[in-house]
């Protein structure tokens, strides 16, 4: 990407662009470049097919909808079309990804602070008042993502197969009381600057949905990254709201997240 290929709705924007550098790792689904302007720093996403543009327009509209609730998330300026790619401008948060600080084995007390500050973030999403548009559905959050697990098998690659989608199907867990929910909270999508929460990003998966799915996909196994009962336990303790069983840990993180 250079800036030549920026639409010039989005230059217009934000003004001369000095110089456009790469975050250390690229997500999955999208091109993020950081743009440098003479007063201020934006992110442009960039994605080029049909599922991935979806999912960066649900991005937007996330964005819009959370934007008074006090979150530490990005402002969301615009998003564009130019013939199959969608742009999406936002606000550059400074900090590096949770991951990305707990693989540097940091000292055990900043890793403690910030799995603290980390449980804590995600309280709070749960905690926060759900936006209407959320709750509007005329299914259940589950529901909805067995129909799009389904349709994502059928039409995109997945790392799920039809024997996973017709388990998690059949033995689906015990409904509890919806919340706010990110729908991908993992430590790629939070970020960190000394131990400290400082960014939230990715929300298309935004919803009124179970908070057990946030859950277990905080409490991952990676490297230097709850490996061990005592990260789950340091997490748990701030989280203070439920903790999952295997089942509920194995349904999400090992079934409904193969499909997405």
């Amino acid at each position: 990407m250079n800036i030549q290929d920026i639409p010039k709705e989005i230059i217009q924007q934000v003004g001369e662009v000095k110089n456009i550098t790469f975050p250390n790792k690229q997500g999955h689904t999208s091109i993020v470049a950081i743009l440098h302007t003479p007063d201020k720093k934006y992110i442009v996403k960039k994605t080029e097919s049909l599922l991935y543009n979806e999912w960066l327009s649900e991005e937007y509209e996330a964005l819009q909808h959370l934007r008074l609730l006090g979150l530490p998330i990005p402002k969301a300026y615009s998003i564009h079309i130019q013939s199959q790619t969608k742009w999406l401008l936002m606000d550059h948060i400074e900090g590096i990804t949770l991951r990305e600080f707990l693989s540097k084995e940091p000292d055990p007390q900043d890793k403690e602070k910030a799995i603290v500050n980390f449980a804590r973030c995600l309280k709070q999403i749960h905690e926060s008042s759900c936006p209407a548009a959320y709750m509007k559905s005329d299914t259940t959050w589950l529901d909805h993502m067995l129909s799009k697990a389904n349709c994502n098998l059928q039409n995109f690659a997945v790392d799920g197969t039809e024997a996973l989608l017709k388990r998690i199907q059949e033995i689906r867990p015990a409904p509890i009381t919806n919340t706010l929910i990110h729908g991908d909270f993992t430590i790629d999508n939070v970020l960190v600057h000394d131990s400290n929460i400082v960014g939230v990003i990715d929300w298309s998966g935004a919803a009124y949905g179970d908070p057990r799915y946030d859950v277990a996909l905080a409490i991952r196994p990676k490297h230097n990254a709850f490996e061990d009962e005592r990260d789950k336990g340091v997490f748990y303790n701030a989280y203070g709201k439920l903790r999952l069983t295997d089942e509920e840990y194995d349904y999400f993180e090992d079934g409904l997240y193969n499909f997405f």
